[in-house]
């Protein structure tokens, strides 16, 4: 009797990658601060795995990456687990539905996600609380934070795509 554990490993890789992500993301001094901030890592690592799979394992993904941005983050609890589900999930949608999947597809999408995911952030949590001088806070911040996730983005695409391919059951053999 022959077991089929491809799908197994392939999740089991994206966990170790997801941990690598968090523990990367939040090990102070551990990534260069470039442009005064750091990439978020989770959230690229979100968009990555929904580049290639199903709605469930993606959503499912996103919502665990949200998790561990969560609480990394130290304030929001909640917003990132959220945000990266829904955005997740109408990329998901909005690739599955009306467009090709292209390394050039998945940099548009990723960019309006991230975008979307740190925008709506800066908006809740800084503007409207009343942070003084948000404006410079945006531009110091939150841009290079997005160019650099979108930066690290396409690598772990890279990455994902190749632990996908060679763990998805290609048919059998014999």
């Amino acid at each position: 009797m022959k077991s089929n554990n491809r799908p197994f490993f392939k999740y089991l890789a994206y966990a170790l990658l997801i941990i690598l992500m968090c523990v990367l993301q939040s090990t102070p001094k551990l990534l260069p601060v470039v442009w005064g901030s750091k990439p978020f890592l989770l959230l690229s690592m979100a968009l990555a795995v929904t580049a290639y799979e199903d709605f469930i394992p993606s959503v499912i993904t996103a919502a665990v990456c949200g998790i561990f941005a969560d609480c990394n983050s130290g304030g929001t609890i909640g917003y990132f687990a959220i945000s990266f589900t829904i955005v997740c999930a109408l990329v998901w949608s909005l690739s599955g539905l009306y467009l090709n999947a292209t390394l050039f597809t998945f940099i548009v999408t990723s960019a309006a996600a991230v975008v979307a995911v740190l925008g709506v952030h800066f908006i809740l949590f800084r503007l409207i609380a009343g942070v003084p001088d948000a404006g410079a806070l945006f531009a110091g911040h939150y841009l290079s934070r997005m160019g650099l996730t979108l930066l690290c983005a396409v690598p772990l695409y890279v990455v994902t795509g190749f632990l996908h391919r060679s763990f998805t059951a290609k048919g059998s053999l014999y």
